[in-house]
């Protein structure tokens, strides 16, 4: 089965995720990001998918997730996923190449990061609204009386 995948460049695929093309190349230098293919003249060509990825190394990192589980959670989902970004209902745990003590750690890290978030929800919606009332003049997301004394 051959897929009509459209495919980026590094500068594309840079432009698209809202990083410079050196933050590409230096994600691919860590293998972090692996190009879906490679043309004859070597140049990289990134897949839908890779798009993905890469936002989600980018939010990882802003979330304060080291680089080695950052690469952890790229090489599972890229075990997990097809090019396409289509779930695999016919992975193994063979075909994801990290060991249990590393996925364990992982798991460890992500249920603290989403408890973390799930903590912290409430009070960042309450700022974008504060901040969105006092800096755009946006009545819809005007903040209460009491919001506005607890951000005060």
């Amino acid at each position: 089965m051959t897929l009509d995948v459209p495919f980026y460049t590094t500068a594309e695929l840079a432009r698209e995720a809202g990083v410079t093309r050196r933050t590409v190349m230096h994600y691919a230098e860590l293998n972090l990001l692996t190009p879906d293919q490679v043309t004859a003249s070597g140049r990289a060509l990134y897949g839908p998918y890779s798009l993905r990825l890469l936002r989600d190394l980018v939010d990882l990192r802003a979330l304060g997730m080291p680089l080695e589980e950052a690469r952890d959670m790229v090489t599972l989902r890229r075990a997990t996923h097809d090019i396409t970004g289509q779930y695999r209902r016919d992975w193994t745990r063979a075909d994801v190449p990290i060991s249990d003590e590393r996925l364990q750690a992982l798991h460890a890290r992500l249920r603290t990061i989403n408890e973390s978030y799930a903590r912290q929800a409430e009070n960042l919606a309450r700022f974008d609204r504060w901040l969105s009332k006092r800096f755009t003049g946006d009545q819809a997301g005007a903040a209460t009386p009491e919001e506005d004394s607890a951000t005060s």
